[in-house]
Order: structure tokens, then C-alpha cells, then sequence
């Protein structure tokens, strides 16, 4: 048949060709419209032109970011533990270890190669021209079961496939533009990111991993009060979880304050009940308060600066493990901690982590009268545009014997990524 004689499968070729030319997003939208336009054919034959097709999805495509990463590492643990893999759901490795706790949610693997993360991200912001907007992140790898993982109604991420943000946005046409969010997104907490290759040091702080959330999911309303301060508040089911797990919802809130171009101070807060009804008897009426200081600064072209304070207390938290045990009595957390970026050329750059984490009701980690400092020195190799290498030696502290019987933990990796 010849394919010009029907005007229909004629501008369904020019459509497919042009998406083609769009990419990978192009070549997605392509295979969708391919198993829906014979649903539509006749209604849609007379009503849209060729060029009506093409410009709407042209320019719906010229608007949508899509982002990514393929991060992989060989870490070596000095303690050498016998269970090589300790990234499984809990804090210890196995029965034979079990005096042996995790303080890292992420990079565990000892004398391993491991994929840590294959991550894509698909962004379409909302702006005044456009004002619905919508975003999502999948996550491929170790750091995948660690994303969302406290049980809520029997779910909980515990493969090595996640979806860890989905949101749909929307830009209200008040003053400036309040700017609405609502889903599953990052946490607003926090000095870092899950994305290694996003933050100066390959590991993560202590306090990324042992004092905040990693994911809300609810909504978010933002305003920029003034050029130099934004303000946003919060309402979401809690810390880490896919669905509520308990009767109560948590309120948060940022304000960002833009001091200077190169300097920045942040404070956030999170308050709400997070403990789950199955396990903790007044869940509802446990309620954790928990506060976030950041003080970014760029004193010079090449060197930055980041200094982050936390502090939270909990009722019936202390001994709960962050909520996985039943507790006893009020539960304290805070901590500190400092990095300093300095780049030495336009590829090679050092990061210098230093941090001290007080858990000493076990309220976050499980264990009574646990103190934690580190120190963490990374070298960033900029290799052409999009590939990075990142040897880092890092060395932990407890005052307790967590660490298979010792009180010390060090440990060394080597970390390569592409970004596309």
C-alpha cells in the first residue's frame, strides 16, 4: 500500500521522524504514540494538522529536562568484616556480627565492585507560560533499598529498582508566583544529597544518614517573600515512608535567606509524629521536633565552605533504633559537621569532611551512650567533561565497640561516574 495515499499514516510518519530527531525523550513519546493513535484515528484524523502535531510536541519536549548518572565504586574496609555486603535493610551485618552496626546508610560494601547507582531524572518545571509542571527520578542499584525503607502497610523499598521521587508542580499566578508540589520528592533537610556525585565527598555524612530523612511524601507551597528569602512550608505523611504510618501527619517548613551571591543560610524544620502504631503504643502522641542549620559560603573563586548543625528530640524515642524498636522515655540527637571544598585547577579539586554525631539515647542508631565523629578526605579528578574519579580514605570513631569489637572503622574507596 502506498503509505502517501492515507493522510493519516502520512503524518504519522513526519510525526515519528521528528520525534526522532528529539532523543531518547523523542523516541519514548514515539512507542506511546504508536499504540494510541489507531484508538484515535478517526476522531482525531479531521480535527489536528500536521504542524499542529509537531509544534505541540516539539515544543512539550523542548521544555522537559532529562538528567543522569551511572555511579559505580570498589570500597576496602581495614576492620574487614566477615560479612562483605552490609547494605541488607537493618543496621547489622549478620547474627555473627552482631556487634557490628552500620553508620553508613550507603557505601558498605567491603573489598567489593559495586554499582551504586544507576539514577534518570525527567523535569518539567512549571513557569508562567506554562504553570503545570511534573518530575521523577528513578533509581537503579545499592543505594535503591535504602532510599525508602521503613515499612508502611507492608511496603517498603527493598530492591535494587525504586522510583524515589514522583511530583507534579504547579505555579499559582499570585504576586510572584506561589509554586505548588505534590508527591514523593527529596527531603528538604540536610546539607547533602543521595546523589553522590552531587556532594564534594563520595561517602556520605554521618548526619545525612543518621540524623534526617531521605524522602517526604506530600506537598510543598513555595514563595519567594522577598528576592532574597523564600520561604516554604510543608505537610507530609513523615520521615521516609510510602504511605502514613500512624494517624498523624508532620508539618515542615524552609526558609532560605540569600545573604550575598556567594553566601546562603537555611533553616529547617520538621514536626510531627513519626513513630509507627504497630510497634510504639502512644504513636500519635510521640511527637519528634527536629531543627536544620546550614551556613553555605564561597569566600574565594575556587574554595567553599559548608557548615551544618542539627538538633532533634523525640518522646518514647530513646532506644528506638529511628523507630524500628519500641521505646522508653525522651530521645535526644544532634551533631555537627564541616566540609571543605577547594578546587586546585579546573579538574582536579580536594574535599575535606570533618563531623561529630551524638546519639546517646539511641534514639536514632539503637545503641545507648553512642557518640560518632569522622574525618574524610576525597580528591575529585575531573576526567574530560562528564566523567569523574574520586579516590577517598575515610575514618570513623564510636565510643563503643560497634565496629566488630573495636571503636575505630577505616575504610578507603575509589568511585567513577559518568553524567549524561
Amino acid at each position: 500500500m502506498d503509505l502517501n495515499a492515507d493522510p493519516l499514516k502520512k503524518r504519522r510518519k513526519i510525526l515519528m521522524k521528528n520525534l526522532y530527531n528529539l532523543g531518547l525523550a523523542g523516541i519514548l513519546c514515539g512507542a506511546m504514540v504508536g499504540f494510541a493513535a489507531p484508538a484515535f484515528a478517526q476522531e482525531g484524523a479531521l480535527a489536528v494538522t500536521p504542524l499542529e502535531d509537531e509544534g505541540k510536541l516539539a515544543s512539550f519536549f523542548k521544555s522537559v529536562e532529562i538528567t543522569g548518572f551511572i555511579d559505580t565504586y570498589y570500597s576496602y574496609n581495614f576492620s574487614k568484616p566477615d560479612d562483605q555486603r552490609g547494605s541488607a535493610g537493618g543496621f547489622t551485618r549478620d547474627a555473627a556480627e552482631g556487634d557490628w552496626v552500620d553508620v553508613r546508610s550507603f557505601d558498605r560494601e567491603n573489598n567489593s565492585f559495586t554499582l551504586d547507582n544507576i539514577e534518570i531524572s525527567v523535569f518539567k518545571p512549571s513557569t508562567e507560560k506554562d504553570p503545570v509542571g511534573f518530575g521523577f527520578t528513578t533509581n537503579y542499584g545499592e543505594i535503591a533499598q535504602r532510599l525508602t525503607f521503613i515499612p508502611s502497610d507492608g511496603r517498603v523499598d527493598d530492591d535494587d529498582f525504586t522510583v524515589s521521587q514522583g511530583f507534579v508542580t504547579y505555579k499559582a499566578p499570585i504576586g510572584k508566583g506561589i509554586d505548588f508540589k505534590f508527591g514523593k520528592f527529596a527531603t528538604w533537610i540536610g546539607a547533602e544529597l543521595w546523589e553522590s556525585v552531587d556532594n564534594p565527598n563520595f561517602s556520605r555524612s554521618l548526619l545525612y544518614q543518621n540524623a534526617i530523612p531521605f524522602t517526604n511524601t506530600g506537598l510543598a507551597v513555595s514563595y519567594p517573600l522577598f528576592d532574597s528569602l523564600t520561604v516554604t512550608g510543608y505537610l507530609v505523611n513523615g520521615w521516609d515512608t510510602f504511605v502514613d504510618n500512624n494517624d498523624s501527619k508532620t508539618l515542615g517548613y524552609q526558609f532560605n535567606l540569600k545573604i550575598s551571591e556567594n553566601t546562603s543560610f537555611i533553616v529547617n524544620g520538621s514536626h510531627g509524629a513519626e513513630q509507627d502504631e504497630d510497634i510504639a503504643s502512644n504513636a500519635d502522641g510521640n511527637i519528634r521536633h527536629f531543627w536544620d542549620l546550614i551556613f553555605a559560603l564561597k569566600p574565594f573563586e575556587k574554595t567553599s565552605l559548608n557548615l551544618n548543625f542539627d538538633f532533634g528530640t523525640e518522646e518514647g524515642a530513646a532506644g528506638s533504633a529511628s523507630g524500628f524498636l519500641p521505646g522508653d522515655g525522651n530521645g535526644k540527637w544532634w551533631g555537627f559537621s564541616g566540609i571543605v571544598n577547594q578546587d586546585i585547577t579546573d579538574y582536579f579539586g580536594l574535599a575535606f569532611r570533618g563531623e561529630y554525631f551524638d546519639d546517646h539515647d539511641g534514639a536514632r542508631i539503637g545503641v545507648s551512650a553512642l557518640r560518632l565523629w569522622e574525618i574524610t578526605l576525597t580528591a575529585n579528578f575531573k576526567i574530560r567533561e562528564n566523567l569523574l574519579v574520586r579516590p577517598e580514605v575515610r575514618y570513623d570513631e564510636a565510643s563503643e565497640d560497634i565496629f566488630n569489637g573495636h571503636q575505630g572503622e577505616l575504610t578507603t574507596a575509589i568511585d567513577l561516574a559518568y553524567l549524561f
